[in-house]
């Protein structure tokens, strides 16, 4: 198996390609973000886009907008903005979707993968993501965590891969996630915030039934987010497309990653229809908020945290 590694130029912006004879990942200095993601097999492209012509790039601090967000970010030390809580940083405002998404990461190329790192703004640390193909057909992505203080660190991780989805695409998810709690539902059909439903046969309060793992077209003018209930036992999930066959398979330890919600966008159209499965280190979106549900997500003081991803193509 060949993997190459070339630099390039994505909507006037410089760019690193990663590539195999199965598969073509292109990133961005800002936020190490993965803007493409090909299945050249099938000639099927998995990740929106920007819609411009010329990529937009984005300010740190300031919200991720519609038009800013696109691709995989990862999405650290928070999602939501908040306050960090714990000494000695108490107050520290965290911004949206975290810091690192806009941030540039200092790429290397090495002989057959690509490593980008970053430092924390607001907080001590140093994230560090290496990209390479151990097959041809599995992207992989190993992430490296460094706590730089001399004080434990709370921390959320989570993956953010906007996927591109089509009227009829169906995601699976591992058999333990039988219950999930919506953070957002714009139709109400999954109830308010923080209520329960069960998952992927879901019977509203109008007695309607509704297959979750199915996605309806853009004309159902809905967005909804959730969260799995029950802490995983297996780390995966697959989402397929019934008009080429396309499937990807996201897969990872739930040592460190023990929490998975769903975003799903059926409000747009064409390149702005798209899913999120976003495998996390804590639930519910707020570093401060999460630790009501686990103490698990920090690095101990001058420690470090560890923990892959893989993306993979075909059945």
């Amino acid at each position: 198996m060949t993997t190459t590694i070339s630099q390039s130029n994505y909507k006037g912006t410089p760019s690193f390609v990663l590539e195999s004879n199965r598969l073509r990942a292109e990133f961005v200095v800002q936020g190490a973000r993965m803007v493409s993601l090909v299945d050249k097999q099938l000639d099927h492209e998995f990740l929106v886009e920007q819609t411009g012509q010329s990529y937009l790039h984005s300010r740190f601090g300031y919200p991720m907008t519609p038009d800013h967000a696109a691709g995989y970010d990862d999405m650290f030390p928070t999602i939501d903005i908040c306050h960090y809580e714990d000494f000695p940083w108490e107050g520290v405002q965290l911004p949206d979707h975290g810091e690192v998404w806009a941030l540039d990461w200092d790429m290397v190329e090495e002989e057959s993968a690509l490593t980008a790192s970053v430092h924390g703004v607001r907080l001590p640390y140093r994230l560090t993501r290496r990209m390479s193909i151990p097959e041809e057909s599995h992207l992989r992505m190993d992430y490296l965590l460094e706590n730089l203080s001399p004080l434990n660190l709370s921390y959320l991780w989570s993956a953010h891969p906007m996927l591109l989805v089509e009227e009829g695409s169906q995601f699976e998810v591992p058999e333990e996630c039988e219950k999930a709690r919506p953070i957002l539902s714009l139709s109400g059909r999954l109830g308010s915030y923080g209520d329960e439903f069960t998952w992927p046969v879901w019977t509203d309060r109008h007695g309607n039934t509704h297959d979750l793992s199915l996605i309806r077209s853009p004309q159902a003018g809905d967005v909804e987010k959730y969260f799995f209930t029950n802490r995983l036992k297996k780390g995966w999930c697959r989402l397929r497309h019934p008009s080429n066959g396309a499937t990807l398979n996201l897969k990872w330890p739930v040592e460190q990653l023990p929490y998975f919600a769903v975003v799903v966008d059926e409000a747009g159209s064409g390149p702005r229809f798209y899913c999120l499965l976003e495998p996390c280190s804590a639930p519910f979106d707020r570093v401060d908020f999460s630790k009501k549900y686990t103490s698990e997500s920090f690095v101990a003081a001058k420690s470090t945290r560890s923990w892959h991803l893989t993306w993979g193509m075909g059945a």
